[in-house]
Formats: structure tokens, C-alpha cells, sequence
């Protein structure tokens, strides 16, 4: 027995040195030995890497690389685009595609426009060096291979709307990704960037965590945060906004957690302390923009009441998105009500507005009956039916006396062809006198968050005595200084451009950058 003890104390022995002295860098890609890194950790090198794959996230990335530098992006989900899969247009002035068709679009009245509409609490150096660029990052687009279905505007502002053939799906699956590939980026999905290190000043590396849940660290000489804001986040969204959760519905993709903010915050960058929300029109919890329902009940101006019965808005607001999305906010609850004409009306000959691109305006919404329908037998807790008014004020739960009055004196404007309390225009006025009537609750549709991080025009990240923090850049909705208290639709697809301008913007001046060490 005492023979056998010696053996397998020498076993172990044998074992805890081998660990400590021949597994001590076993997983480092970059040929690391060292006997302080444990095996679970995983080196890798680069000239710059960019932290999250949406379109700033992407186009980053194809610039970078298409100058030359070594570029490792990392994705935090499983696949690239994020909500900008949703995304159906981009913002471009003076492109190809408008000279071509005619449009003419002047960069300074642009500037203008959106300086005013933002009441000039943006960055009137940001927002010039994006207008001014736009044209030429259609053209690049357009040299990738990218196809456009139309240049147009969904329901406000100048036909700035490039809208992508195939929309966001396609943009990032037939083009930007077998880019990236045919460029070498080496892309890591499953792979959420933690945190930045730092020496002297500097970004010298990134933390990231692997899909096999390893520790990496890339030693890199600069860092592009790309994340896509906060919108999943409770607190940044108390920090930096002022909307009522419970009324909006975050329609993007999963995940926006705010991660790069906190990246950025945790070596000293700056935040002009004020976000907002890409709300871009109402929506109907649970459905997709493609659907015919969800069109109805929430992106139409018909007749809108809130918690108590009572009418509170013009409700053509709902042709600019945002705005509509701005009053249905102030309200702790907003129902849109529609009698069976309404509906008829909009099956059989179209609707008013439809849903951006994925629902053009005069659309006949023949899957509305068959959707409301489902919706009604599985009880679906925002849609509502019943015979007359009184049984749908029940079942709203509204002031059954203040609904009435409201029905009564609603129908008295539309048969006058005026409407007295807030000016909705007469050919939007339709009564609400034939059963069976229906209401939907609807709320605000959020697509993701703007702001966070403050930068320059280089898009360099700044600290709080507007310094930059070397080797660390921000693009796309995580950068400060594109919005005011409003996300714009002055400029259509102003959400894309700014992600298209500070993804390639970031990269040519982090590539510069690390030529210069």
C-alpha cells in the first residue's frame, strides 16, 4: 500500500507541474508561452478592433481593412447586423441615385433643416461632415454591389430615403459580410466585448469573452466601439432619457445593454448627458412591421382615445413617425378605435399611411379581417371587439359617459367634414357608427437608442475636458451628438446615414492613428 501511495503521490506531483509549466499558454493564438496565462485565455493580435457588427459596426470594419489594417471584429450575438437588419433606407444628398432621378437635394438646406428640427442641440461639425459625405458613401454602396429599390420618404421630410433592395437582410448578407470575408476581417460572433485596456493614455488592448466562454484579449492599437446603444438597459435608459418604458416597445434586436458605454465610461469618456430613442411610429405589441394589423391599428390616423375616453391629438401626426410617437408618449395609455366601415375600407381600398416601406401608403390591407381574426381567438390582450360602443368602453375599461361623448362629438366633425378640437384633416375623418367596432391598445416603437458617448468630428471618444482618449473611436448610436430630444425625419434614413458616415469616418482616422505608433 505504501508503494502505491509513493506512485500516485508522484502522479500528482508529475500532473501540477505539467499544468504550471506546460499548459501555460496552450491557448494563446498569438504563440504566448508565458506561464502566467491560464489555459483558458486566448491571445490574438491586431491593427484595429471594432466592437459589434450593425452597420457602423461593418462598414468600420471594410474600411479599415480595405486601408491595409489587421481588423478582428466581434459580434455579440450569433449573427452581424443587429437592428439594422430592420433598417430599410439610408440618408444620402446629392447621391448618384437622385441626380439620376432627378432629385434635387441642397447639402446647406439639409443642414439647415436639421439643425432647426433639433433646435441646435446637435453638433453642427458632426452633422456637416455626415451631410457632406452622404453622396459619396452612396457611391460606395454603390461600388460594392449594393442594390436600391427606390429613393423616396416615408411620410415626412426631403427624398433623402435610399431604401435598400431586399432592406436590411439583404444589405448585410449579399454585401457587407462577404466583403468583410473577401477584405480578412476575422469575425467572432458569440463574442461580447468587455472591456478596454489601457497603458499610458492609450488603448492597447480589448477583453472579450468567446463562444466557448474563454477569456480573450486582443493587443490591438486602436478600438472602435460599435454596440448599438442601451436601449435593454434600465438604468442608462433612466440616466439618459425621459420616456415611459411602459409604453414603448423595443423593436430591434436583443442584447442592447449598453456595453460599449460602459466600456468607454469605465477609462474616462465623456457623455453630453442626454440620449433618445429612434421611436419611429406606433405599434402594436407582439406584431411585425410586415404585418396588415399592425398597420391598422397603429400607423393609421384614426381616431385615438386615451385611458379615460378622451381625445388628445391630431391624429395625421401619425404621417411624422416620430412626432406620432412623441404624443402617443405623453399618454399613459392610447387606444386607436375604428368602426367596420374603417376597416372595410381599408381592405378593400387601401390605406392611408401603411408602415414605411415594408407597407406603402395605398395598400389594400386584404390580411386585416384573417389577422384579427387569430388575434381575437387567442384573446390577444391589446385587441378588442364588440357590438356596440358601450360594451367596447367595458372592455376598455374607459369612463363609458367621457368614450361616448367623445365617439358623439368625433362623429359630428367627421359629418361636418371639420374637425373643431385639434385640425385633423377632413379626408382622415371617418365616423365611428357602424358595429362591430374594434380598438387596439397601441404604444411607441422604439428601434434603438442614440447617444452616449462623446465624440468628435474624427469620432475619436472625448473625456470630460473634451480631450480625445488615444486609440479609441465610437460609431453609430453609440455616439452623442446627432439628436436633440427628437430622432429626425427631416432627413429620411438619417439613423443608417449616421451609422454609414461614422462607421467609415472612425476607421480611416483609426488607421491613421496607428500608423503614427
Amino acid at each position: 500500500m505504501q508503494r502505491v501511495g509513493k506512485k500516485l503521490a508522484c502522479l500528482l506531483v508529475f500532473i501540477m507541474l505539467f499544468t504550471v509549466i506546460g499548459c501555460g499558454g496552450g491557448g494563446s493564438e498569438s504563440g504566448d508561452k508565458s506561464s502566467d496565462k491560464p489555459a483558458d485565455v486566448v491571445t490574438k493580435d491586431a491593427d484595429v478592433v471594432v466592437i459589434g457588427a450593425g452597420t457602423s459596426g461593418m462598414t468600420a470594419a471594410i474600411e479599415a481593412a480595405s486601408e491595409g489594417a489587421k481588423v478582428i471584429l466581434l459580434e455579440k450575438q450569433g449573427k452581424v447586423g443587429g437592428s439594422s437588419r430592420f433598417a430599410e433606407g439610408v440618408f444620402g444628398a446629392e447621391s448618384p441615385l437622385q441626380k439620376e432621378l432627378g432629385i434635387t437635394i441642397s447639402k446647406k438646406e439639409t443642414l439647415r433643416k436639421e439643425m432647426e428640427f433639433h433646435n441646435y442641440r446637435v453638433s453642427g461639425p458632426q452633422w456637416k461632415a455626415l451631410i457632406d459625405a452622404s453622396g459619396n458613401n452612396i457611391q460606395w454602396l454603390l461600388d460594392m454591389g449594393v442594390k436600391f429599390a427606390m429613393v423616396s420618404s416615408p411620410g415626412a421630410g426631403e427624398k433623402t430615403w435610399h431604401v435598400y433592395d431586399g432592406f436590411g437582410d439583404a444589405l448585410f448578407d449579399e454585401y457587407l459580410l462577404p466583403k468583410a470575408e473577401e477584405l480578412g476581417v476575422e469575425l467572432m460572433v458569440n463574442t461580447p466585448g468587455k472591456e478596454l485596456i489601457m497603458e499610458d493614455g492609450r488603448v492597447v488592448g480589448v477583453k472579450a469573452t468567446t463562444a466557448d466562454n474563454k477569456e480573450l484579449v486582443i493587443n490591438t492599437k486602436a478600438a472602435i466601439i460599435a454596440t448599438g446603444g442601451f436601449s435593454d438597459d434600465p438604468e442608462l435608459v433612466a440616466e439618459l432619457t425621459t420616456d415611459d418604458m411602459t409604453q414603448v416597445v423595443n423593436g430591434g434586436t436583443p442584447g442592447h445593454t449598453g456595453d460599449g458605454i460602459k466600456m468607454a465610461r469605465a477609462v474616462g469618456a465623456a457623455s453630453n448627458g442626454w440620449a433618445i430613442f429612434s421611436k419611429i411610429g406606433l405599434t402594436l405589441e407582439k406584431y411585425s412591421v410586415h404585418s396588415h394589423i399592425n398597420s391598422a391599428a397603429a400607423m393609421e390616423p384614426s381616431l385615438w382615445v386615451n385611458k379615460f375616453g378622451e381625445r388628445y391629438v391630431n391624429e395625421d401626426v401619425i404621417f411624422h413617425y416620430t412626432r406620432a410617437a412623441n404624443a402617443v408618449g405623453t399618454q399613459p395609455t392610447t387606444y386607436s378605435v375604428i368602426d367596420s366601415n374603417l376597416l372595410n375600407k381599408m381592405v378593400n381600398e387601401g390605406c392611408y399611411n401603411g408602415f414605411g416601406a415594408y407597407v406603402l401608403p395605398g395598400t389594400k390591407l386584404v390580411d386585416l379581417p384573417a389577422e384579427l381574426e387569430k388575434a381575437l381567438e387567442r384573446k390577444d390582450v391589446n385587441v378588442f371587439k364588440a357590438d356596440t360602443l358601450e360594451e367596447l368602453a367595458d372592455k376598455l375599461g374607459v369612463d363609458k359617459d367621457t368614450f361616448l361623448a367623445t365617439i358623439d362629438r368625433y362623429n359630428e366633425f367627421c359629418a361636418n367634414g371639420e374637425d373643431m378640437d385639434y385640425s385633423k384633416e377632413s379626408k382622415y375623418l371617418n365616423e365611428v357608427k357602424t358595429g362591430p367596432f374594434y380598438a387596439f391598445h397601441i404604444k411607441v416603437l422604439n428601434l434603438n437608442s442614440m447617444g452616449g458617448i462623446r465624440v468628435n468630428i474624427k469620432n475619436e471618444v472625448l473625456d470630460e475636458e473634451y480631450q480625445p482618449i488615444k486609440g479609441l473611436y465610437a460609431a453609430g448610436m453609440d455616439c452623442d451628438g446627432y439628436t436633440g430630444d427628437t430622432y429626425g425625419l427631416t432627413i429620411p434614413g438619417s439613423c443608417q446615414g449616421i451609422a454609414l458616415f461614422t462607421g467609415r469616418n472612425s476607421a480611416v482616422h483609426a488607421v491613421e492613428y496607428t500608423k503614427t505608433i
